[in-house]
């Protein structure tokens, strides 16, 4: 069952030091005004969505399946398609929570068989799966690169923060 009186953001990153950027970014556009929740893996995302109300989910491509502190051994190899899995879960089993992705990969498989995707192939087809809850995918390039700016504007027109 869901439970929400607050509009939450949903980060979903397993790199540490990229977390901390984005939670840094977050705090710069004092989106305080609304709950953060950040897990570190697949599992723990879903059971998120499963059971609070997300507005917005910031999520990584590329994370493992379970958290480290769940199963001891590192929570699992990162999986290429576990961000997908996450959206598509957004797309079919969530109503209203938007997502933005952001990822160091610039290129991803096309299909788990094979092929590459680049990341304009890759933000059509998200779109195409969420429609206008997709807002964006962001290639994150470091604590103080662009994807900043890309972020911070997205999620300033959400409403969620206030411009600095």
């Amino acid at each position: 069952m869901k439970h929400s009186s607050e509009r939450l953001i949903l980060v979903v990153e397993d790199d540490e030091p990229k977390l901390k950027s984005i939670l840094e970014l977050l705090a710069e556009i004092r989106a305080d005004q609304v709950s953060i929740h950040s897990v570190g893996a697949l599992s723990s995302a879903i059971k998120t969505l499963s059971t609070r109300d997300v507005a917005l989910a910031i999520v990584d491509m590329s994370i493992p399946s379970f958290e480290a502190t769940l199963v001891g051994d590192g929570g699992g190899q990162p999986q290429g398609f576990g961000g997908a899995d996450i959206l598509r879960f957004i797309a079919f089993e969530t109503s209203e929570t938007k997502a933005i992705v952001l990822t160091q990969y610039e290129e991803f498989p096309a299909t788990r068989e094979g092929g590459i995707q680049t990341l304009g192939d890759l933000a059509s087809t998200l779109h195409t799966q969420l429609g206008s809850r997709f807002l964006g995918l962001v290639h994150y390039t470091g604590r103080h690169g662009g994807w900043r700016e890309q972020v911070r504007s997205l999620i300033l027109n959400l409403g969620f923060g206030d411009a600095p």
